[in-house]
């Protein structure tokens, strides 16, 4: 029983907290950039230093959403404070990269970094209301 308990705790997941449901940049997001958001997360691996790799065409398949959608969620996430984009993704390299984005619940890669959470500090304005 208890080796069980064991590798579930030890087993990926997503997880958000109750303060960031709460919070407006969190209750003003459409449900495209919610499911993103949680897509996101589930990428996320402590031992890749915070960077997540998701190219538009895969989120889409993975929310099951069409191409503007998704690039308004991805710009939707990006402006609240949710993601940061870590390096842009580009064709023309040898080989193709998808954008790489920092989740910025998770703290950087540097020794004693702390989350930055912008998006506890981010409030509406009237053109998102």
């Amino acid at each position: 029983m208890a080796r069980s308990k064991r590798r579930a705790a030890q087993e990926p997941h997503v997880r958000l907290y109750a303060h960031e449901l709460a919070c407006p940049a969190y209750r003003t997001l459409n449900p495209d950039a919610r499911a993103l958001l949680v897509e996101l997360r589930a990428l996320y691996r402590p031992s890749q230093a915070n960077v997540v790799f998701l190219s538009v065409r895969e989120a889409m398949e993975r929310v099951g959403i069409g191409q503007r959608r998704m690039q308004v969620a991805f710009a939707d996430l990006r402006e609240r404070g949710w993601i940061a984009i870590h390096e842009p993704g580009s064709f023309t390299r040898k080989v193709r990269h998808a954008t790489s984005y920092r989740l910025l619940n998770e703290p950087s890669a540097a020794p004693g970094a702390v989350a930055e959470k912008a998006y506890m500090r981010w409030t509406p304005d009237k053109k998102t209301r």
